[in-house]
Order: C-alpha cells, then structure tokens, then sequence
C-alpha cells in the first residue's frame, strides 16, 4: 500500500507509481482530508521528548501477567 498526501493547484495531475507496482492494477482513490489546526506541530526532537515527557511511565520492575490480563471479571 502507498499513500501520497498532495495538494492539487490544478484540476490534472501526475502521481508517481512505486518501481514494484508497475504492470500490477492499483486503484487510485480522491478523498478530501480536512485541515486540522489542533495537532500540535515540533520544529525539533526537542521539542517532541518536552511535550511528550509528561506521558512517560517507568516501566522497570514490571512484569506481564497473562494469568492477570486473560482473568475474566
């Protein structure tokens, strides 16, 4: 599968076909996506661990029960 997000600027346009998909049918689907401004946007790695830094959990020590998980409530 290949997905290639583009932004037409005119009503024909070309789109490159991956070199392993040459002589095999594709299917080309035009579907609008919506403009989403509340996604955050990082300029730098940086800035990705500092928004992310709060979600951490120290996992060390843990250990799987597949016992625990598979018990029915």
């Amino acid at each position: 599968m290949y997905t290639q997000i583009i932004t037409p600027t005119e009503d024909s346009i070309t789109v490159s076909v991956p070199r392993e998909m040459i002589g095999h049918p594709v299917k080309v689907t035009l579907d609008e996506i919506e403009k989403t401004s509340d996604k955050p946007t990082f300029s730098s790695v940086e800035e990705v661990h500092a928004h992310f830094k709060a979600v951490r959990i120290d996992t060390r020590g843990w250990k799987f029960d597949r016992e625990e998980a598979n018990r029915r409530r």
